[in-house]
């Protein structure tokens, strides 16, 4: 079965047409779709409780007094039970079109984890202004030069990865914001990385949960991955 992650916090402009789009995408496989929601104020929640009706394929795990979307994507993890597992972004930022060639190649042990990638040859982001590139740019470069992982898009907050190498990892790990492929390709160390282009489209609805408090998040992970990685291995 494959499994995916959708964290939402504020999302109900983008929920239930993202769901319907990932379900005619994944016809004909075996999945299911967790909305891990942190008790969006807009109720996001209700209309996902509501699309469980006519889909028995998408459930819902709502939480309460808890917040982030590593922390939630972690929660989600715990709760299914596929063999691949899948994280997405709520607001249509992600091209969901590629979920199936992600899974068949991780079925197909070509990879450990397949990365919708913004920063391999094919790929990009659309109508992004200067400073919210530069700003892309110098966080995956400090993050690269922190943990010295060789993906060009670390900071990717759409992949898949195998079920197995998550266990391996999951009792350690911890992180704060937004990063969690960061996190997992330093503590849990897939054996094959593919990264595969995508256009990163900016949301169409709703707004970005980028933020000082998240970029001072992004920091504090980085200095726990640099000494995970360095100081505490030595």
């Amino acid at each position: 079965m494959f499994s995916l992650i959708i964290p939402t916090y504020n999302e109900r402009d983008n929920i239930v047409s993202l769901l319907v789009d990932i379900e005619s995408t994944l016809t004909g496989l075996d999945h299911e779709i967790i909305v891990v929601d942190d008790d969006s104020p807009d109720q996001t929640w209700q209309l996902v409780q509501e699309f469980q009706f006519t889909s028995p394929n998408v459930h819902l795990l709502r939480r309460f007094n808890k917040r982030g979307l590593s922390s939630a994507v972690i929660d989600g993890f715990r709760k299914v039970s596929g063999d691949v597992l899948g994280v997405i972004d709520a607001d249509h930022s992600h091209d969901f079109r590629l979920l199936p060639k992600m899974i068949e190649l991780i079925r197909g042990k070509q990879a450990e984890c397949v990365v919708g990638s913004r920063r391999v040859s094919g790929g990009g982001s659309d109508k992004w202004p200067w400073h919210r590139k530069a700003s892309s740019n110098l966080a995956t470069s400090l993050a690269a030069l922190m943990t010295k992982v060789s993906v060009k898009d670390p900071m990717s907050g759409f992949f898949c990865i195998s079920r197995d190498v998550v266990n391996k990892a999951i009792s350690i790990l911890h992180p704060s914001g937004y990063k969690i492929l960061l996190e997992l390709l330093v503590k849990a160390r897939p054996n094959k990385v593919i990264e595969l282009p995508y256009i990163f489209i900016d949301r169409k609805q709703g707004y970005s949960k980028l933020s000082v408090r998240v970029a001072l998040a992004f920091l504090f992970q980085l200095q726990e991955l640099f000494w995970y990685r360095f100081v505490s291995k030595s």
